[in-house]
């Protein structure tokens, strides 16, 4: 009776070792798990980020040319305002005094 009582000790024991060697293999996956979902969750932040920042530097380079080239259209329209107004300065006088007094 002993001897069953001694052998059933002995598996208990042994139960109880490898529930608690389950359990700290248990936590151990848990931390590790932890650890891979924050390394992960700081990889997607970086990468949104750097995704981020490229969007707005793509946008900033397209107002940057859209501007430039609204620039150069005022410009040109500036250019040929004056080059007509030089070319046709004698005229547009001449009509606006006849209009003058023809009143």
């Amino acid at each position: 009776m002993e001897k069953v009582i001694n052998h059933l000790y002995e598996i208990e024991k042994k139960a109880t070792q490898i529930i608690e060697r389950a359990n700290a293999e248990k936590n151990e996956l848990f931390e590790e798990n932890e650890k891979a979902i924050k390394k992960m969750e700081a990889e997607i932040a970086d990468e949104t980020n750097r995704k981020i920042r490229e969007l707005n530097e793509q946008a900033e380079k397209e107002i940057e040319n859209e501007k430039q080239a609204l620039t150069d259209k005022f410009n040109r329209q500036l250019a040929e305002l004056e080059e007509n107004f030089k070319k046709n300065h004698d005229t547009l006088v001449d009509k606006v005094f006849r209009s003058i007094i023809q009143f």
